[in-house]
């Protein structure tokens, strides 16, 4: 409830951005994309939450003109880890359109508290996103992001399938990572998968 307070601006739904703010978080055509979407009539409020900032002038910029043309946009600094897992489970569902990424832990979070995420046809977040739960865009295209959101702010019965799929996706831990990861070193035998890919929750990892 604290987290729609805060982040929802009395809008119907909330769209989640979480992530540091600098540029291959790719902000800027998340901003683009949605300004796109408010522009056909989409009602939702966009809430960028994390931590650190640099090389974000131009995020900051945008954000303010977006903000000065009425438009829902809001940005969060370091919030507390409650208000974060409250934030996860208050979106309609998540976006991350990162250009780069070793694990993309904030898809893994989004579906690992139950909420559709979309993220980049790249790297790691593509092999989370296989797993279901997520949709997969190319981030260096405002329309098809844009788009992707059209349809989860519409589309209920994507949004529903899209949800169980989270919902049933495989639990692990890091430890459980750590662990396969050890073996496969010692014996050179072990599978280990990504920790991102499955599912893993903030607190069941280290920081």
């Amino acid at each position: 409830a604290e987290a729609t307070a805060l982040l929802s601006c009395g809008r119907a739904a909330l769209v989640l951005a979480v992530g540091s703010h600098e540029p291959r978080k790719n902000h800027l055509n998340l901003l683009h994309a949605a300004e796109l979407c408010w522009g056909r009539g989409d009602d939702f409020a966009l809430a960028f939450v994390g931590g650190n900032a640099w090389g974000d002038r131009e995020f900051s910029r945008r954000v303010a003109e977006l903000q000065a043309l009425g438009h829902p946009v809001r940005v969060l600094l370091g919030p507390p880890d409650a208000l974060l897992g409250g934030a996860y489970r208050a979106a309609r569902f998540t976006v991350f359109p990162s250009l780069s990424e070793g694990f993309g832990l904030p898809v893994a979070e989004s579906l690992a508290a139950g909420t559709p995420v979309i993220t980049s046809d790249i790297g790691s977040m593509r092999e989370i996103a296989s797993r279901g739960g997520a949709l997969v865009v190319d981030p260096h295209d405002p329309r098809a992001i844009a788009a992707a959101m059209s349809r989860l702010l519409r589309d209920d019965a994507l949004l529903g399938d899209l949800r169980a799929q989270a919902a049933a996706r495989p639990a692990s831990t890091w430890a459980d990572y750590a662990a396969r990861a050890w073996d496969a070193l010692v014996t050179g035998s072990a599978s280990v998968p990504s920790p991102s890919t499955q599912g893993c929750s903030r607190g069941s990892q280290g920081p």
